[in-house]
């Protein structure tokens, strides 16, 4: 009887006690993998996960991308670089911030799990002026890294003070410029603009290069030392299922659609041939890693 009174306890324990809580996995890390460059360390930087909807893409059907990609939207991100070189410490572009708060950035938060004060940023390098790109450079009206020189390339910085080139944009997105210039107000006013010229050094050992296309302004940032490179591309792409095996194919955001496919084609195929690898601002992060041939295109191997 104590046996079958055991037994029916057993069950009954089984049957109705409450489930365990499921175990949940560890949130991914917002500071990635260090690669090495030479005498530099650069770590990627998640400032948020994002994805594209195919619609926003130009130059194959629908359905057509859809196979290649397999699914709508395609996964991305919005990957900010940390650039470590002895005590020095720089930034390639600087997330969304507050900017837009549905788009919030977690830079802080990144640069808190890399050990590093925004306080330790001495430069920032954008490769444009996109409020994904420029959101994190202000905190509450005021610069978010007090003594970083922010670089911009001065066509960029010209074309976005432009009422000409507002006046040409379609209106559903005139609503950028004035969001680019509060920003470029606030760096204006602490004097911490430095302006450039693609191909100017803009300091040792990274050089500006002319990427021109998504905006009149957008540049890359080539670093090298001891025979090693990095090549940060800004948004030279966006759909890594996509625009590798058909770097014809543009974005809607691109300002001017035929430079941006051109300069894609002749990067690709500049970083496949010399085995460049790049770091990108909107492929899943960490967003690091080579351009392989592939068919009539590329493919992308990502650094794990």
């Amino acid at each position: 009887m104590n046996t079958l009174l055991s037994l029916l306890g057993l069950m009954f324990v089984v049957l109705f006690a409450a489930p365990a809580e499921a175990v949940q996995p560890p949130p991914p890390p917002l500071a990635g993998k260090a690669v090495a460059v030479g005498d530099f360390s650069v770590v990627p930087l998640l400032d948020g996960v994002h994805s594209f909807p195919l619609s926003l893409f130009q130059g194959a059907n629908q359905a057509t991308m859809l196979a290649m990609a397999g699914t709508s939207p395609v996964p991305g991100s919005f990957n900010v670089f940390l650039i470590k070189h002895g005590q020095e410490r720089f930034l390639v572009d600087a997330g969304n911030g507050a900017l837009r708060p549905e788009r919030t950035g977690q830079l802080p938060l990144c640069l808190q799990e890399a050990k590093t004060a925004p306080e330790e940023i001495s430069k920032i390098f954008m490769t444009h002026l996109h409020g994904d790109h420029i959101g994190g450079l202000i905190k509450d009206g005021n610069p978010a890294f007090p003594k970083a020189k922010v670089y911009v390339a001065r066509a960029e910085y010209d074309y976005w003070m432009s009422e000409e080139a507002m006046g040409q944009t379609p209106e559903g997105r005139r609503g950028l410029f004035p969001m680019v210039r509060s920003v470029l107000r606030v760096l204006d006013r602490d004097k911490l603009l430095v302006f450039f010229a693609p191909g100017e050094v803009v300091s040792p050992g990274i050089t500006s290069v002319a990427l021109f296309g998504h905006t009149p302004g957008h540049v890359g940032f080539m670093l090298a030392s001891k025979d090693k490179k990095l090549f940060f591309v800004g948004d030279l792409l966006h759909a890594e299922a996509v625009q590798f095996a058909r770097p014809d194919i543009t974005l809607e955001f691109d300002v001017d659609q035929p430079l941006a496919k051109e300069t894609r084609l002749n990067t690709f195929k500049q970083v496949a041939k010399e085995a460049i690898p790049i770091a990108t601002a909107h492929l899943p992060f960490p967003g690091i890693g080579l351009v392989r041939p592939e068919g009539d295109g590329y493919r992308f191997e990502a650094f794990k």
